[in-house]
């Protein structure tokens, strides 16, 4: 059995023996040798059609194949217990197929054998959840060797054809983030191996030319074998308040971005060795890429710690480029946002998702909802089965908008509630019907991430957390017109299709070929682009003549963080009649500097609010060339000032009740809080509206639909040719 990635009908599609296929698996807890005790949800999820099966192997399995010594054994390993084990799954799933989400964390007895390969804190030992360093190349070579013999081990056992995905991982939870050393004040990683990790990285980025490394680093002493890792009240503290001078910190930036590709690195080997040793006839892929999402630190894990860090910077997350530009992985999976779960939240995936597809990544949605079956509180738990098919079938409508694959966690278990079968039938069919329909992207705005603006940033959540994770999941989903997500570098790149409206979330750093390519993607076609509060601050250096060139605007810059807020003071302009005056948004964490718009040739449409009650323009327009410029100096923008927008960029907006929509050419979702009556407007006329979880026609020959949303509901519609619905 082969499983490849190819793509069909605009998307990337998983094709099994050359047929393609909606990838939807079953997690859930491995078997042992002794018992499987998911077997009746197996069996519930083969009802449904689902014979795919993700599980943990390697050194996080319940009887781990990566081991340890043992007297008898020259390897570290021990593949014996295969057969059993795998079996109990075909006992219950003769049809299974696997995907083995493989662990290689090093545990206790690695660390006692290697002691000098482990992480080293900044507190001058191993942190609480330390174990290898990333940098460590006894480790990696010992990965290698463990991937290629396990496959072995597979073919030997008569399990190879039923592998259809192998998932390299390390650090907690095999997510590639370091836990207790990136989510608080403690750093990493101050080991012999990341030393001569980072010695030979800048050996080569600076061409071994030591003058340069010393002016980079305005260090008239450093040299490449002397080169330290930057401590930690380096790495915690920056010198233009929320912002890196690269002119005096550029060791600190230069070690995030080693750290970065490392670890993007070692997933491109660990995936190129899968794919060496299958013969590139399985997929091959990785937790990664959570750029959208890593505001996490230890208070928002509930560990009883106050942190005001993020893990962006010291997760190695940021090396998701080096995983795209390669042909060795297939696919990047994540959980959905911790952040809004519940009723009323958004299903949206870690990574900037688009440029996955705009790459030929498949992204694997990892939908481990807390629905009513379950016991705890957190994560957004609902707690009826209402609430739990709302929310399913909210995630869902993501997924098949954007032609995702899925796994559902075994907490998500027929087994436990019938009434979750017809459930999990209806997504499975409607999975597969998705295959038939036009997936290409179809949004007409695209929300822009920079990767390489993490680098010139603080580690502190000040900006970041209101920026990016709380601008994703409280404004953008409910503006009532779909979005894409994508990389700077790929707009830059040509990647993303033109688009009538960009959202910059934080352009900040732009060298000048960068900032070059930029103009000349967006400064077309009467295009709006909307900058939130430092667009193209940073080049070579910071300064306000470098914002002025990428936005059109002219800048003046406040002395003192604060907590930056906006509001209106012009209700007469498109993007902001019909606002209300008590509408007010932005960050009480404190933000320097703040901007403002110092440019009598702006039309102002707002204040912002900032250090000794200044109250000075920070919203404005500025119609140019065959483009227009808005700038906002707060960020968090609410989804009615966005709506605004999209308006005057000509976006078509379906609806403008702010409920949670995603739409393709022929579908559209909402997922609402409220419900009531709502109307929906179609970009264009269609044959048929046709409601896809109740299964009735609702409009013929239809440019609108009215509908009456129960409260805490989900609705999905085709909206297309008659035809088409023959394939359901």
């Amino acid at each position: 059995m082969t499983a490849k990635l190819q793509l069909h009908n605009g998307t990337p599609t998983v094709f099994v023996d050359g047929q393609p296929i909606f990838m939807s698996y079953l997690w859930m807890r491995g078997p042992t040798r002794d018992e499987y005790e998911a077997a009746d949800t197996t069996r519930a999820y083969a009802r449904a059609g689902i014979h795919a099966h993700a599980f943990d192997v390697g050194t996080q399995a319940q009887e781990p194949e990566w081991c340890g010594p043992a007297p008898g054994r020259d390897e570290h390993w021990d593949f014996s217990t295969l057969g059993e084990r795998f079996g109990r799954i075909l006992d219950a799933n003769p049809d299974a197929l696997f995907h083995l989400r493989i662990h290689m964390r090093m545990p206790a007895w690695w660390q006692k054998l290697y002691p000098e390969e482990c992480e080293v804190a900044s507190i001058g030992r191993p942190g609480g959840s330390a174990t290898q360093s990333f940098a460590s190349t006894v480790w990696r070579q010992q990965a290698n060797d463990f991937l290629r013999a396990y496959v072995d081990a597979l073919r030997q056992e008569g399990l190879y054809d039923r592998v259809i995905a192998y998932q390299v991982g390390a650090g907690n939870t095999s997510e590639w983030v370091k836990g207790d050393l990136s989510m608080d004040a403690v750093c990493p990683d101050y080991s012999a191996p990341m030393r001569r990790h980072f010695r030979q990285w800048l050996r080569r980025k600076y061409g071994g030319d030591t003058q340069a490394l010393r002016q980079a680093w305005a260090d008239p002493e450093v040299d490449f074998g002397t080169a330290e890792v930057p401590p930690a009240e380096d790495q915690l503290n920056t010198c233009d308040f929320t912002f890196r001078d690269p002119r005096r910190e550029m060791a600190v930036i230069d070690f995030y971005r080693c750290l970065a590709e490392l670890c993007g690195d070692l997933v491109v080997d660990f995936c190129r060795t899968v794919k060496e040793a299958t013969g590139g006839q399985a997929l091959a892929g990785a937790f990664f890429g959570y750029l959208l999402e890593l505001a996490w630190n230890k208070s928002f894990f509930g560990a009883g710690t106050e942190s005001e860090y993020s893990c962006m910077q010291r997760s190695g997350h940021l090396g998701l480029r080096r995983l795209l530009r390669s042909e060795h992985v297939d696919f990047v999976v994540s959980p959905y946002s911790y952040g809004f779960r519940g009723i009323g939240g958004e299903g949206v995936a870690m990574p900037p998702q688009d440029s996955l597809r705009a790459h030929g990544k498949l992204f694997v949605f990892e939908e481990d909802t807390r629905i009513h079956l379950v016991d705890t509180e957190t994560y957004g738990r609902v707690h009826t089965l209402e609430e739990s098919k709302a929310v399913l079938y909210r995630n869902f409508a993501q997924i098949l908008t954007r032609g995702q694959a899925v796994w559902w966690h075994s907490g998500v278990d027929p087994a436990r509630d019938p009434e979750l079968q017809p459930v999990m039938e209806r997504m499975q069919r409607l999975g597969t019907f998705g295959l038939t329909l036009d997936r290409t992207p179809a949004a007409e705005i695209a929300v822009i991430l920079d990767d390489e603006s993490y680098y010139y940033e603080t580690v502190r959540n000040d900006l970041d957390l209101p920026l990016i994770f709380q601008q994703r999941l409280w404004g953008l989903p409910r503006l009532g017109a779909p979005f894409d997500t994508y990389l700077l570098e790929d707009l830059c790149e040509g990647r993303v299709p033109p688009r009538k409206l960009y959202i910059f979330l934080n352009a900040f750093r732009l060298d000048r070929a960068r900032r070059a390519q930029l103009v000349e993607r967006i400064r077309r076609d009467n295009a709006v682009s909307l900058w939130l509060v430092a667009p193209g601050y940073i080049e070579d250096e910071a300064g306000l003549d470098h914002m002025e060139d990428l936005t059109g605007f002219r800048f003046g810059k406040g002395g003192h963080p604060w907590g930056p807020l906006m509001h209106i003071l012009d209700f007469t302009h498109p993007i902001t009649e019909g606002l209300s005056q008590d509408l007010f948004w932005g960050s009480t964490t404190p933000i320097g500097p703040v901007f403002y718009l110092d440019d009598a040739s702006a039309r102002v449409l707002g204040q912002v609010v900032f250090s000794e009650g200044r109250c000075l323009p920070g919203m404005g327009v500025k119609e140019l060339d065959d483009w227009r410029s808005v700038y906002i100096a707060a960020p968090n923008v609410p989804a009615q000032v966005l709506r605004g927008l999209a308006r005057y960029a000509g976006v078509h907006l379906y609806s403008e009740d702010g409920d949670v929509l995603y739409a393709t050419s022929q579908l559209l979702a909402a997922h609402t809080v409220a419900g009531g009556e709502r109307h929906f407007r179609l970009p264009r006329p269609v044959e048929l509206v046709y409601d896809l979880l109740e299964g009735r026609e609702m409009a013929r020959d239809a440019e609108a639909i009215d509908v009456e949303l129960a409260p805490a509901s989900t609705r999905l519609f085709y909206t297309g040719d008659a035809a088409l619905l023959e394939e359901l």
